[in-house]
């Protein structure tokens, strides 16, 4: 590890200057593949698009994760379906123009928000179907007030509007673009800093908007977020001084990092659950007791502790606390049953049939170490299981019959479980949309209960049928609470968010010039 360190700090000294003082340089280990919202919802997307882009309102994370306003100085709900935002005036979007309701009726028109499939053209798929299908009409009320309402009583009404994907786009800067691609391309917000430079692959740069509306203010002149794969690569780079900030790094780095010279660590877990998906449409996994000896195999507890030390815990189920009064606390963590999943592969034939389990090597922090441990625990059970790394995420969810097993992570968007669980394995998110799986017709309904009823003790109800339910029949598993801990400079002060979220601004960071 010495040699490799000291062979990288050469590396990196020679081939980049040193970063001006009011600049700052993000070591991470991947860019999205596009910074439009609509197109892409990827943890390293999340890292950036909401320095560029601003929603309705805010999710205060500081103060309890409270709603406050943001672009809207004020709403009103006017019933369970309806909800009225008031537009703060003289908020500017990068280009100059002024915020109104025209940019907000289209932000969240069928055009925008990937409804109208031919809108999109070749930009790729629309993934806000999630969080955004259930909306039925916008309107301007007046020049600075909008009328927003769902097709059904709505639960999380103003949720939805407070974080992603409801960033506010420009409709002229979107109409004269020509097409999302186009658009993507080249962004325009009302954000803390204004798109720059976007070279796929390698690197993101943006610029600090003198004319923000917010008090809080973006703390660089500059930000450069750069693609440097490997960790060593990166934690030499931060302490060569040729990086302020470097992102995934692993629990196993801490002490090092902490120890050196001019570095120090900060962040732990995040309100996002790190799991594994199963593709149930392929033989061999259509079998639900197949699925449920992978869960009861692992020994999570085991896992988390051999990777992450102290610096994250298993969650209870797919939930969160941040549900607040939707959290169920008295809910078991996952069952590990070494002996159950013998008798369960036994029950269903199971004969050493090859199972494929496709991971990357370092999207998630620890996450070929995680399938190496995972594939352990899984042969103890009798499982034979292939593991294949795939250099990307096109790879690694290409559809054919050896598309078994693969990692997600699962943020809380909404603090609650419509913000997570039912997002991701609802009918509407992304894997049941592409047919990895099939969403049961009892499954939706009680998907739909959860959505509109409004009593709560209701709600926890049937969300524990759910949870229930998904354990009998699985398409995946909870692992750990995913972690994001960043490496930083001296100079560089960051106090990080419980979000994949960089907040660049001043309320988060400070630079020393």
């Amino acid at each position: 590890m010495k040699n490799t360190l000291a062979t990288a700090l050469l590396l990196v000294g020679l081939a980049v200057p040193a970063v001006q003082a009011a600049d700052m340089t993000v070591a991470v280990q991947r860019v999205p593949d596009t910074l439009d919202p609509i197109l892409e919802n990827s943890n390293v997307s999340q890292r950036i698009i909401f320095s560029i882009y601003d929603t309705l309102l805010k999710v205060d994370y500081r103060h309890g994760g409270k709603l406050v306003p943001n672009l809207a100085e004020s709403w009103s709900q006017i019933d369970a379906r309806t909800v009225e935002f008031k537009l703060k005036h003289g908020v500017h979007f990068h280009n100059g123009a002024q915020l109104n309701a025209a940019d907000v009726v289209f932000t969240f028109s069928p055009q925008r928000i990937g409804q109208d499939d031919a809108a999109l053209g070749d930009a790729g798929t629309a993934v806000s179907k999630p969080f955004l299908s259930g909306i039925k009409s916008v309107e301007a009320v007046d020049p600075y007030t909008v009328r927003i309402t769902m097709k059904n009583d709505d639960a999380l009404i103003l949720q939805r509007f407070a974080n992603y994907p409801s960033q506010i786009v420009s409709k002229a800067e979107f109409d004269k673009a020509g097409s999302y691609a186009a658009f993507a391309s080249h962004p325009v917000g009302t954000g803390p800093y204004a798109f720059k430079e976007f070279v796929a692959g390698e690197r993101v740069v943006i610029e600090k908007f003198d004319d923000y509306f917010a008090a809080d203010k973006g703390a660089a002149d500059e930000v450069t977020f750069t693609v440097v794969p490997e960790i060593v690569t990166r934690i030499a780079g931060l302490r060569s001084g040729q990086f302020d900030m470097i992102t995934e790094v692993s629990p196993d780095h801490i002490d090092e990092i902490n120890g050196a010279s001019g570095t120090s660590t900060v962040g732990g877990p995040v309100l996002n659950i790190r799991g594994l998906i199963y593709d149930s449409t392929n033989e061999t996994l259509d079998d639900a007791r197949i699925r449920q000896a992978l869960n009861l195999s692992i020994d999570r507890v085991a896992l988390t502790k051999a990777l992450y030390g102290d610096q994250t815990s298993v969650p209870n189920g797919w939930q969160m606390d941040v549900f607040g009064d939707m959290y169920l606390a008295d809910r078991p963590l996952p069952e590990f049953n070494l002996e159950k999943a013998k008798a369960l592969l036994k029950e269903a034939g199971y004969d050493g049939e090859e199972i494929e389990y496709r991971t990357q090597n370092a999207y998630y922090t620890n996450q070929i170490e995680t399938a190496q441990v995972l594939v352990s625990m899984w042969k103890k059970a009798g499982l034979n299981i292939k593991l294949a790394v795939k250099e990307n995420w096109t790879q690694v969810v290409e559809d054919n019959e050896s598309r078994h097993i693969f990692d997600g992570s699962f943020s809380a968007y909404y603090p609650d479980p419509m913000g997570q669980f039912w997002r991701r394995f609802g009918p509407d998110g992304g894997w049941a949309t592409n047919k990895y799986y099939v969403v049961s017709p009892d499954m939706i309904a009680l998907g739909n209960t959860l959505a509109t009823e409004a009593d709560t003790a209701k709600r926890r109800v049937v969300f524990a049928d759910m949870l229930d339910r998904f354990e009998t029949d699985p398409n995946g598993t909870p692992l750990h609470k995913l972690t994001q801990i960043y490496g930083v400079r001296t100079g560089t002060t960051y106090d990080p968010l419980p979000t994949e979220y960089l907040d660049l601004t001043t309320s988060s960071l400070t630079l020393e010039k």
